[in-house]
């Protein structure tokens, strides 16, 4: 037997270096080739070729597949060639060896690796990095019992995993603040009955019939327990990885345009590419509070300091950009208008998670913490809101169908919501039952279908993704084969098939065979949303990546297949939901360097509160809508 176990490696080794030679792709005008071969004495899981420009910081990813890689159109200039293990992958820790040469215009350059003998450490579950924590296996971390029944039932429908044994005081939401029992006891709590966000007149986190009394307890001691104030950082072990297709990875390649962190500054986070029709790339940049402009044609990184913060971004036809809640910013004059809430004569921040552009240039906003949907009425230059009359429905990600209407991922509620913007009415679906979810963000198809997942890991201990007919409520469920997955967009190219952001890989979902392709990306991270070229290139924004040592920012392109590309340059298909900007014509808004106060009342003031029977005392003040009588008009039909 080991006889044969080493025939059969030799063989292998012979094979890697006896293989054919990589034939040249059609390039495009003044880039490059790298190509390399890679041997190891066992097999050692997907292994990733790295190579990064350190002239223009662009990074090149693809896949070694049957000994081989090959990576296309390469900046020219001199490069960074490592070897390395994949994220989301058990060998995600092996030592990485880098080789550095020159890539030239027109010209192959080549790379060649050898591995020793080596094993991987254990890798860890998660989208991030978690420093001096000790990895345990699943049920080591979180010992079977009524307490982890609950915890997985309730808890993970909305944290991730890892958030609990690893005790280090970290910024949300790598990490929390040490608690004894009586602190696990008012957090519980306080999730389960206080106003979630500290919202007036709105419901808690989760529904606090799903843990009992007796559940309660079991909770409250389970974490005491396990993950008191002495627990040293621990996170659960990963022992299982996705199937991968060496057939499609050997066809893809990730070109990556990076920025560095700043020192004495927060790392960059980026989140939310979106592209201004010239070809460009815009991307929030949360940590440094920057605009960030790539030309990816060029290879140049453009920053805007000063005018970032929030999560979402939104490129108007006028080149403007609509960013966080709710600010925009003209590049040309270097200012913003600060959108606020009134709040006595002085501005109150609104916290919106999403923004989604009608055929008319309003812009509609996810209200997250306040549990509205807000609309930026162009005509007006002002925002008026309304309550999503659902308990815990907390809009969070938004898209906008054909017809205009408004569809809100339900935060904490299981579910869709629409809103009819002809109407005025609100309508709810449900997606699952299964306890506590936290959906983020939806994508509708050509079809008139609506894509979403749950992020969070439920009992079922890994994501899935969900399509809801809206003319049925049919629902259909469809796991990821991710552990532990956290699916957080669902976008729609041309062909109709879904793509998935969730930790440590894109996902692509076939709708007429219902297989799952799995793409690892450049580093562990988390992805919070996708943008789709009309040439099928999937644009995102590696969230996490600013944490892992002086990666910094980036800004990342998976192209399916690496010989099909034609141009760097990113734009939308005619039909994209976020490219009504290319197809209807809108008047601009003048950017005066003011702010701007919003009216704090929504147009429907009663209608949550009568909707989950808070209404009693509820009254339409002066500054509600005219007609908003405390009924949910059109009937807010629940499925």
């Amino acid at each position: 037997m080991r006889f044969a176990t080493r025939f059969r490696a030799a063989l292998l080794l012979v094979a890697f270096f006896l293989a054919a030679p990589l034939s040249p792709a059609a390039q495009l005008p003044g880039m490059g080739l790298l190509s390399g071969r890679v041997s190891a004495p066992k097999p050692l899981g997907q292994l990733t070729v790295y190579a990064l420009n350190t002239d223009k910081r662009v990074g090149y990813m693809v896949y070694v597949v049957d000994g081989q890689y090959r990576a296309t159109n390469l900046f020219p200039g001199r490069y960074e060639v490592t070897l390395r293990g994949t994220a989301g992958q058990l060998n995600w820790s092996l030592p990485q060896q880098t080789r550095k040469l020159r890539v030239a215009t027109g010209r192959l350059a080549t790379a060649d690796f050898t591995v020793g003998d080596v094993t991987p450490e254990p890798a860890y579950i998660g989208g991030r990095t978690y420093p001096d924590a000790r990895v345990e296996p699943y049920d080591v971390v979180f010992p079977p019992g009524p307490g982890r029944d609950s915890l997985e039932r309730v808890c993970f429908g909305c944290h991730t995993i890892q958030l609990y044994p690893y005790t280090l005081p970290r910024a949300y939401p790598s990490g929390r603040p040490a608690h004894d029992r009586e602190g696990w006891a008012l957090t519980v709590d306080r999730m389960a009955t206080g106003l979630a966000f500290g919202a007036p007149g709105k419901t808690s986190y989760f529904d606090p019939t799903l843990l009992s009394p007796k559940d309660r307890e079991d909770l409250i001691d389970y974490l005491a327990r396990n993950f008191g104030p002495d627990s040293p950082p621990r996170v659960a072990r990963q022992d299982s990885e996705p199937a991968l297709d060496p057939a499609a990875l050997a066809k893809a390649q990730i070109v990556e345009f990076r920025f560095p962190n700043e020192p004495d500054s927060d790392p960059r986070r980026t989140h939310t590419p979106d592209f201004d029709g010239q070809g460009n790339v815009w991307v929030m940049d949360t940590g440094g509070e920057s605009l960030v402009k790539v030309d990816p044609v060029k290879g140049t990184v453009t920053d805007h300091k000063g005018h970032g913060g929030g999560e979402f971004l939104t490129v108007d036809r006028d080149g403007t950009i609509w960013y966080g809640g709710l600010s925009h910013y003209d590049p040309r004059t270097n200012k913003h208008d600060d959108y606020r809430f009134n709040r006595g004569g002085s501005p109150g921040y609104m916290m919106v998670s999403t923004h989604a552009i009608d055929s008319a240039g309003n812009i509609w906003l996810s209200m997250l913490t306040t549990g509205g949907l807000g609309k930026f009425d162009r005509s007006t230059n002002s925002v008026i809101w309304w309550d999503v009359p659902f308990a815990r429905s907390r809009p969070y990600g938004i898209t906008i169908d054909r017809d205009d209407n408004v569809w809100i991922a339900e935060y904490h509620n299981n579910g869709l919501a629409r809103f009819d913007t002809k109407t005025q009415s609100f309508r709810h679906f449900t997606l699952t039952v299964q306890a506590q979810t936290s959906i983020r963000r939806p994508g509708v198809d050509s079809k008139g279908f609506v894509w979403a997942g749950t992020y969070g890991s439920r009992g079922m201990r890994n994501g899935a993704l969900y399509r809801l007919d809206p003319r049925t409520g049919e629902v259909e469920e469809h796991r990821l084969r991710i552990p532990f997955a956290n699916p957080y967009d669902a976008e729609i190219d041309a062909a109709d098939n879904v793509w998935v952001a969730t930790d440590n890989h894109v996902v692509k979902f076939d709708q007429a065979t219902g297989n799952f392709t799995h793409y690892p990306v450049t580093t562990r991270t988390d992805i919070p949303k996708l943008a789709v070229t009309r040439d099928g290139t999937i644009w995102f924004a590696p969230r996490n990546a600013g944490e892992s040592g002086d990666y910094g920012g980036a800004l990342a392109a998976l192209f399916p297949d690496k010989d099909a590309i034609t141009s760097f340059a990113a734009y939308y298909t005619a039909e994209h939901p976020r490219n009504r900007k290319a197809s209807h014509e809108w008047p601009a808004v003048p950017v005066q360097g003011k702010t701007i106060l919003v009216p704090p009342a929504p147009q429907n003031p009663c209608e949550f509160a009568n909707a989950v029977g808070l209404g009693a005392n509820c009254k339409a003040g002066a500054s509600g809508a005219a007609g908003s009588s405390g009924a949910i008009k059109g009937g807010a039909a629940r499925e």
